[in-house]
């Protein structure tokens, strides 16, 4: 399993600092760095910034919500980052929430599987430098977006109901996977996807001696994306109320055990959610040294793929 890391630019002033951050993160060893897309920086934008001061770290998205990019754009920008990043990015789309495309958007939500294959029908080849002439119910466009000297990024989509697990099987190369501990993973996404496909587990993990105040940190941290239906949906069929009792929370015995189980469950790479609370506010740093430690022990050589 790579592990990778996840960074949150929400509240960076300076970009020389950020920047500065995705090369601290190769150095320490991380095989990639994530960057989600919300509503403040726009993550592939960042990426291609961090591209020309990195050489190894896999870069990616986690994840961008198709329906608030034109296709072609989103190929477009795809393209470019990976031409800045030297070939080294992930796309991570998703179909996005309705919650958010509905009501901050005022954009359609209905029907997402269908929106989202007719989506990564027209992407994938658009990627590939292909003319592509389609005419579906949502997509309908002839053109190409030509990159030259530039492959085709890996396209993971955000998934963890059966329908969109089954169209990532079918037109993309893995999974991103959120809230969802080792055993949901081993019964309900690994047995859907192909042998080769990535599972890209987002988890919060916390190294602490006082787990309590870390998991209840965790559940307020996460308390706004547990308005999503998507979110409520797998919690409870995982059985559990909160994040915090899925996450990777204690002792460096206990996190390397929950490691394994998550390596044993079929997930290929970690995208940690880094947390503190005022009871242990040096739980981020100190996991995060944890983790690029376990990135560097680790025999793996996916994670310097991109050594040139």
């Amino acid at each position: 399993m790579r592990i990778g890391i996840q960074f949150d630019p929400r509240g960076h002033r300076d970009l020389e600092r950020l920047l500065e951050d995705f090369v601290r993160a190769e150095e320490e060893g991380f095989a990639s760095a994530w960057l989600g897309q919300v509503f403040d920086h726009d993550a592939l934008t960042l990426l291609a910034l961090a591209g020309p001061r990195t050489r190894r770290i896999e870069l990616g998205t986690a994840v961008v919500p198709l329906p608030t990019r034109h296709v072609s754009v989103l190929a477009q920008q795809a393209l470019t980052t990976q031409f800045a990043t030297r070939g080294r990015l992930c796309l991570g789309v998703g179909a996005g929430h309705g919650l958010i495309l509905d009501k901050k958007l005022g954009l359609a939500s209905d029907r997402p599987v269908a929106r989202t294959r007719e989506a990564l029908e027209v992407l994938r080849p658009l990627l590939n430098g292909e003319y592509v002439k389609y005419t579906g119910t949502y997509q309908r466009l002839r053109m190409a977006t030509p990159v030259d000297g530039v492959t085709a990024p890996g396209i993971i989509l955000a998934a963890l109901g059966p329908r969109m697990l089954e169209l990532a099987s079918e037109l993309a190369d893995g999974v991103a996977v959120v809230f969802a501990g080792a055993r949901f993973i081993a019964e309900e996404v690994r047995p859907r996807l192909p042998a080769t496909a990535r599972i890209v587990a987002c988890l919060p993990v916390a190294l602490t001696e006082t787990p309590e105040p870390l998991i209840e940190a965790i559940d307020a941290y996460t308390a706004p994306s547990m308005v999503l239906p998507a979110y409520q949906r797998t919690l409870a069929a995982q059985g559990e109320g909160g994040v915090g009792a899925l996450s990777l929370v204690g002792d460096q015995t206990q996190l390397e055990a929950g490691l394994s189980e998550l390596a044993e469950s079929g997930v290929t790479d970690l995208n940690p959610i880094l947390i503190s609370a005022p009871a242990d506010s040096g739980c981020a740093r100190r996991t995060r040294a944890f983790l690029a430690e376990c990135a560097r022990s680790r025999t793996n050589p996916a994670a310097t793929a991109f050594e040139e």
